[in-house]
């Protein structure tokens, strides 16, 4: 197919390419679609961890005794399996000396919090000491991250809260001391109905900040069944932490959540990939079943998820990849001499191509955005947990799983009986090319994206439209649906004078039988116009990042592993996806990351990707 060649320059001052860079656009004359592309913004910069130079892929759980901490950290080293602890040890004063030679040779730890259990709890016993201030103090002055584990805070407020079994498991014999505790039922860990959204976000972020305060601003925010990503770095969490796997669903779009609320408050996110699933759990040795639940290298979720999950949180910009319960998958047996397993050969390959290759920055040039008081949360099914769903409401949730990450929600539809792990890591018909943002960001952040999509309802406060106005004068194109324009009323007419606004034609999903943010085929000339090569061939999930040099394309063939909980993965070699790229941009040659491989430019690339594994594709 022929093209037509389009030159375009700009300033590049972050990847040192020299005064300009020269991006040769090429045209496809049958589809007449510009491709436009920018060069990454100082906001899309990854944040790593404070006082470290990389991203960390850690260890979870560290022993108790110094002398076996330096033994099991020297393995690491020997091996090359991680470079950090989460968790570490408890951030009590008693393991001073642990956390003295963490800070001696720069380990980045995340610790658990006093009391163990009671972490959650609002007004809880667990509470940092001035004694446990002063051992992590040490970490500070060494400038060593370090930080405190609130694990899973939203599940506890909206489920455990109000769960009396769950309070008579932590606090056992002195359950009736603590049982005033306990919530309300039927509010959804509110004290009573809230009656607004803006209600609703006061009592949960009141809830995380006096935790936050209990462990002295030390905080990093982890949720699993939730989306509140958006609002923990707003709320001072010094990570903005992610927990996927598990029962966990909507994975992907958890990421586009924690990515742009990292971007808009430059703060470094985090993914621990958890091994539980559905009560069966990834641990070392034989397969077998514990009553009814399965343990052992075979149980819970399986390896080749893992792999593309810690590859796919490495690519997508997290700063601190976790593999949970590691200590205990990685070793056979924890044996003195920390014999690796196959699943801990697995972990070293993955830092390696963590130490050795530089991913770039994820490429994500569409920003949707949310109203400031949204509360987006699908594993409830409600905003906030508890709001009754507008019209915008489910338009919002339809562009997440309807959409751009389709049949990634096992909670609320039944999984797939033959295979119950096809849903956590799903095809990307757009590509990963969203960050999700709240209407309260700055300027400078709405305006890195050029393109900004407002869905679900806003209240379009004075700050937001001025934003607007700004981002509009700097270049983004601002896409709304009518009701939007309606409802801006003669901001409308002023946004249309200052920039490139565009309202979208009403389109009913035929999939949900409700009016869409925006149709399939708008996102589709979206991705068309705004990536540089276009995915074709098989589904497969993909992203695009930007490097020095060119760019990167992850592809992940999320097809041919079959999974249950309690049996042993069945690879479906046949499942191969075969896969083609073609270049929106002039390249000169095209390699596999991990090694070196050389592929065929004619214009279009070629490539296939065994059942359930990942390719990137450099392209130079």
């Amino acid at each position: 197919m022929p093209f037509t060649i389009k030159p375009v320059t700009r300033f590049c001052p972050r990847f040192h390419i020299g005064l300009s860079v020269i991006l040769t656009i090429l045209v496809l004359e049958s589809s007449a679609q510009e491709v436009s592309l920018v060069e990454p913004p100082e906001e899309w910069d990854v944040t790593t961890l404070k006082g470290q130079d990389g991203r960390i892929f850690s260890l979870y759980g560290c022993p108790g005794k110094l002398d076996e901490v330096k033994r099991l950290i020297t393995r690491m080293k020997e091996v090359g399996l991680g470079n950090g602890f989460d968790p570490g040890p408890a951030t009590v004063a008693a393991n001073a000396a642990s956390y003295k030679y963490f800070a001696e040779i720069n380990w980045p730890v995340v610790g658990y919090p006093p009391y163990g259990g009671e972490f959650q709890v609002k007004h809880g016993r667990s509470q940092l000491t001035d004694a446990d201030e002063a051992m992590l103090k040490v970490m500070d002055d060494s400038d060593t991250f370090m930080a405190i584990q609130l694990g899973e805070w939203a599940y506890y407020f909206h489920n455990l809260s109000r769960n009396e079994d769950w309070h008579r498991a932590v606090f056992k014999d002195e359950f009736e001391q603590f049982k005033h505790h306990i919530k309300p039922a039927g509010f959804a860990g509110y004290d009573a109905k809230p009656q607004s959204r803006k209600e609703c976000y006061d009592q949960v972020r009141d809830y995380f900040l006096t935790r936050h305060r209990a462990m002295r601003g030390r905080t990093i925010s982890i949720n699993g069944h939730s989306h509140y990503e958006a609002y923990v770095g707003e709320w001072g969490s010094q990570v903005i932490g992610l927990e996927l796997g598990e029962n966990i669903a909507f994975t992907q779009s958890k990421i586009a959540f924690a990515r742009g609320a990292a971007r808009r408050w430059n703060k470094p996110f985090s993914i621990q990939v958890s091994p539980w699933f559905a009560g069966s759990c990834t641990t070392n040795g034989p397969l077998r079943m514990e009553g009814k639940y399965a343990r052992g290298l075979d149980a819970g979720h399986s390896l080749s998820f893992y792999k593309r999950l810690w590859l796919h949180s490495w690519f997508a910009g997290a700063a601190l990849v976790t593999p949970e319960n590691s200590i205990s998958i990685f070793f056979k047996d924890r044996d003195p001499d920390w014999t690796l397993t196959e699943h801990g050969r697995a972990a070293v390959d993955t830092f390696r191509t963590i130490q050795t290759h530089d991913p770039g920055v994820p490429y994500t040039p569409v920003g949707i955005v949310l109203d400031h008081y949204n509360g987006y949360n699908p594993y409830q099914s409600r905003p906030w947990g508890i709001v009754t769903n507008t019209p915008g409401d489910k338009e919002t949730h339809d562009l997440f799983e309807a959409q751009l990450f389709a049949g990634s929600d096992h909670i609320h539809k039944a999984a797939d009986p033959i295979n119950p792990e096809k849903s956590f890591l799903r095809p990307t018909p757009f590509g990963e090319m969203f960050d999700v943002i709240l209407s309260n960001a700055r300027t400078k952040t709405l305006a890195s994206y050029p393109v900004i999509l407002l869905v679900g309802d806003h209240e379009f406060d004075s700050l937001f439209v001025s934003n607007l106005f700004e981002a509009l004068r700097r270049g983004s194109r601002l896409l709304m649906n009518k009701r939007h324009a309606n409802q801006l009323g003669d901001d409308f007419e002023r946004l249309q004078g200052t920039g490139d606004v565009e309202v979208l034609e009403e389109w009913i999903n035929p999939m949900t039988k409700r009016p869409a943010a925006i149709s399939n085929s708008r996102l589709a000339q979206l991705r068309n116009t705004l990536l540089p090569v276009r995915v074709g061939g098989d589904p497969v999930q993909y992203q695009v990042n930007r490097t020095e040099s060119g760019w990167i394309v992850e592809i992940i063939n999320n097809q041919g592993v079959i999974k249950k909980p309690t049996d042993p993965a069945i690879v479906q070699k046949e499942k191969i996806a075969h896969v083609t790229l073609t270049p929106q941009i002039s390249v000169s040659n095209a390699t596999l990351l991990r090694d070196g491989s050389k592929l065929k430019v004619s214009p279009k690339i070629s490539l296939t990707v065994p059942a359930g594994e990942t390719r990137f594709v450099v392209l130079r």
